[in-house]
């Protein structure tokens, strides 16, 4: 049985939570916990109904206290002259009056601080008693299907723990609630595959809801960049396909062995593309996450380009080569030149640099479409960006000062 003793809670410092754990520190082992939690409600309770009601009284006694002084001087007032003596015994009456005033609204401060008090610990007890409840039947929740409702129930369970603290009772429904959270979140994934690659608005935004409850939207932002990566990865691949192609097609025709479609004249194509698909995206992501569509979109691109990386610089590097029938022969390009692995007599020409420039040109012309396309964003996240749109030139920067040299 839970004691509620006042001066605790007129106590400097007093902490609800620490009450708390006090009062279930004393808890007898054989106390069901929601019983003892329910008990201590009610006392709680009712000893904060008896602190309003003495504050309600107190206050009424200290207004009927008021010094019939103060009534006295003003009567007194017209012929002060004569009573000045009076006058002197009733300014110091008045004063002792004043001083007893202070000290009932001093009092009544404490009683009030102890009753909010009371009402701190009473709300933090209900939470501790809906904990305990939400613990035992958030499993039928679950079972029932209902993902919102779900959502909902595990972050009323959160808050609940947030307002007990650390108590020990409740050690293990935090461990609960970590694993219910990762559950419902796996459960939310294969509908929200379908809803986002089928856009479906409404279905994506309740998705998006339940997610945000949990503290599990950054699975969305996963789930969507991984979804609208592929398209574009495949554009990227579309090349070697391309390029086999046309290679057939002009080697039927003339009969000789030819490189193909070139990767200079392909990649405006790539970046067109690239644009369209982005551009699409954006006003589809406007109506869809109208908050976060700032952001999605160009994670998409960074993440694109991020893989497309290493791939993109070896292509890059070979259509370098491409503009010289010397290093075009043996699908070799500038960095190949730098690293020495090439016969002594295959040197770097101005060609080859000039053909790096034109491309580097053409991601140029791209880079500014998308600053444009993305100028809402927020100036980190363009930069972010355009820093992964020029990443693939990083590797040629880095040999810049060997490339000058080699061309004096």
């Amino acid at each position: 049985m839970v004691v509620v003793d006042a001066s605790e809670f007129g106590a400097e410092g007093f902490d609800p939570k620490r009450w708390i754990n006090a009062a279930l520190d004393a808890r007898h082992p054989s106390e069901p916990l929601d019983r003892f939690l329910a008990d201590a409600e009610e006392r709680l309770r009712s000893a904060a109904d008896d602190a309003a009601a003495a504050l309600e009284r107190d206050s009424g006694d200290a207004l009927r206290r008021v010094p019939l002084a103060c009534r006295d001087a003003l009567r007194l007032r017209d012929d002060a002259v004569a009573l000045r003596s009076h006058l002197a015994s009733v300014l110091q009456s008045l004063s002792l009056a004043e001083g007893s005033s202070a000290e009932s609204i001093a009092a009544l401060a404490r009683i009030d601080t102890v009753k909010q008090r009371m009402e701190a610990a009473y709300t933090t007890l209900q939470d501790a008693a809906g904990l305990a409840q939400l613990s035992q039947s958030v499993e039928d929740v679950f079972s029932s299907g209902n993902l919102p409702k779900a959502a909902e129930t595990l972050a009323t369970m959160r808050h609940c723990l947030s307002a007990v603290g650390e108590v020990a009772e409740f050690a293990n429904v935090r461990k609960q609630l970590e694993v219910l959270e990762e559950r419902l979140d796996e459960m939310v994934q294969p509908r929200l595959v379908d809803a986002l690659s089928n856009r479906k608005v409404d279905a994506v935004q309740d998705l998006r809801g339940i997610l945000i409850r949990i503290n599990r939207f950054k699975s969305l932002e996963v789930q969507y960049t991984k979804i609208h990566v592929k398209p574009l990865k495949k554009l990227w691949d579309d090349f070697e396909l391309k390029q086999r192609s046309s290679k057939v097609d002009m080697e039927k025709l003339s009969g000789e062995s030819i490189s193909g479609l070139s990767f200079s004249s392909w990649l405006p194509n790539f970046y067109d593309e690239t644009l369209l698909y982005l551009e699409q995206e954006w006003k589809w992501c406007l109506t869809a996450f109208p908050d976060e569509y700032k952001s999605l979109v160009p994670k998409v691109l960074t993440e694109t380009m991020s893989e497309l990386n290493s791939s993109f610089v070896s292509r890059i590097n070979i259509a370098t080569g491409d503009v010289i029938p010397e290093t075009r022969s043996i699908a070799k390009g500038i960095l190949d030149v730098l690293s020495g692995d090439l016969p002594k007599s295959t040197k770097l020409q101005n060609k080859h640099l000039q053909a790096l420039i034109e491309l580097h040109n053409m991601t140029g012309t791209f880079a500014r479409n998308i600053q444009y396309l993305f100028s809402e964003s927020d100036l980190a996240v363009v930069l972010n960006t355009l820093k992964a749109i020029y990443s693939p030139y990083e590797t040629f920067k880095a040999r810049w000062s060997v490339l000058y040299s080699l061309l004096r």
